[in-house]
């Protein structure tokens, strides 16, 4: 990526910080205000994070001795 991307890209991101004072706590607000608004559209496909207790995977040395 060339640096004038990398540039667009800080100057974007200061653009939305500085729309909410800096302050990340309004900034998650926003991000997951718009997520709901993502979610209710049908536009876009999310993937939830996985569930707490994950079921363990059996490595190819447990396999062979089952």
């Amino acid at each position: 990526m060339a640096d004038y991307e990398i540039d667009e890209i800080r100057r974007i991101r200061q653009e939305i910080s500085a729309r909410f004072d800096h302050d990340v706590d309004k900034l998650i607000a926003h991000y997951q205000a718009l997520e709901k608004e993502y979610r209710k559209s049908g536009k876009y496909k999310f993937v939830d994070p996985p569930s707490e207790d994950p079921k363990p995977i059996k490595t190819t040395d447990e396999k062979a001795a089952d």
